[in-house]
């Protein structure tokens, strides 16, 4: 019976090995529930860490955008946003890049600008305009330009007329800048040139006068410079030598003359006298007459004395001329040295004091 019983396990041995088996397991459950956290515990400490890091992010952030206001500078504010693109700074960051852009270029504009206007030429003006064609002096750096252009437009004119000196020149200034800076005195300029030719002319005139002494060069001054310097010597001396001539040159009883070469006309050739016969007759001598006085310095003592006889059957002052005449103009061709070798035209015969006005 014991080897029976030892032979077959026992209800109560049984029960023992599944209390043990129970056991253990019991236990290996004991020890994993102390090993690891409950299913309730965990989610609350995941949050706890998220939190902590959410925090944390936050710090970084905040610290990071009171650095960037701090430093004030594009660069700072773009660091900013490239660390922290997500940031709860990151609108304003942006705003602050704009505004600081915007202002670095109002600056710049205005340095810019300030350094054309100190310049002050054409050149600054196109550079400003060149860098800046949107800025605030754009327009006005424009009106600039245009108006230092003409200015030195005008400039380099006036330099040029100046240099020039001639009424030509100080005209077409003129002409080419109504409105210039120097137009008052290039029309002065002007006024003091024509005055100077005027007086110069005047007394160039005055000294051909002089040196030929004549009553015809004095007359001739009078009519060209009614206003001259000399206009009242010269009447002086002309009325003097036209008072000489007249009694150096012998007188003639012109109407005796007229009328007997216009009876002997009649005589050779028939018909009758008129009285307008002897009128053109006594015009030509008159005439004549006059020229002689008026010339009678360009004639010499030797051709006077040749020419001018009262004693001849009627003595004719047209005839004294055109011998006179002749007679200086055959002088003149005997001596080259002084008139040239020619040719020269004799003066015209002027008809006869008995076909006058015929």
């Amino acid at each position: 019976m014991t080897d029976d019983l030892r032979r077959q396990p026992s209800a109560g041995r049984i029960a023992l090995l599944k209390l043990a088996v129970v056991a253990v397991i019991a236990g290996a459950a004991l020890v994993s529930a102390c090993s690891q956290p409950s299913d309730s515990q965990q989610p609350g400490a995941q949050q706890q860490q998220q939190a902590a890091g959410e925090q944390a992010r936050k710090e970084a952030d905040e610290k990071a955008w009171a650095d960037a206001e701090k430093t004030g500078t594009v660069a700072a504010y773009t660091a900013y946003l490239q660390n922290f693109g997500a940031g709860g700074h990151v609108s304003e960051a942006s705003q602050r890049i704009v505004a600081l852009n915007e202002q670095a270029r109002k600056a710049a504009d205005e340095k810019a600008w300030a350094d054309a206007e100190k310049a002050g030429t054409a050149a600054a003006y196109t550079a400003y305009i060149q860098n800046f064609g949107g800025g605030a002096h754009a327009a006005q750096a424009r009106q600039r330009v245009t108006e230092l252009s003409r200015k030195e437009a005008d400039e380099k004119a006036w330099a040029d007329a100046e240099k020039a000196g001639t009424a030509a020149a100080f005209t077409a200034y003129t002409q080419n800048f109504s409105s210039g800076a120097h137009v008052a005195e290039a029309r002065q300029r002007l006024a003091a040139l024509d005055e100077q030719a005027r007086k110069d002319a005047d007394e160039k005139a005055w000294a051909d006068a002089e040196k030929a002494g004549t009553a015809a060069a004095f007359t001739g001054y009078v009519q060209k410079f009614g206003s001259g310097a000399h206009v009242a010597e010269a009447r002086q001396r002309g009325a003097a030598l036209e008072t000489q001539g007249r009694k150096e040159v012998p007188s003639i009883d012109i109407q005796k003359t007229c009328q007997a070469a216009a009876g002997a006309m009649v005589s050779l050739m028939g018909g009758t006298t008129t009285e307008q016969d002897v009128n053109a007759c006594l015009d030509s001598e008159q005439k004549a007459r006059d020229q002689i006085v008026k010339d009678r310095a360009t004639y010499s003592a030797a051709d006077k004395r040749q020419c001018m006889r009262t004693d001849v059957y009627l003595p004719s002052y047209v005839e004294w001329l055109t011998c006179l005449e002749m007679e200086r103009d055959v002088r003149k061709m005997e001596r080259p040295e002084q008139f040239g070798a020619g040719p020269w035209t004799l003066p015209k015969v002027r008809p006869a004091i008995n076909t006058a006005g015929r």
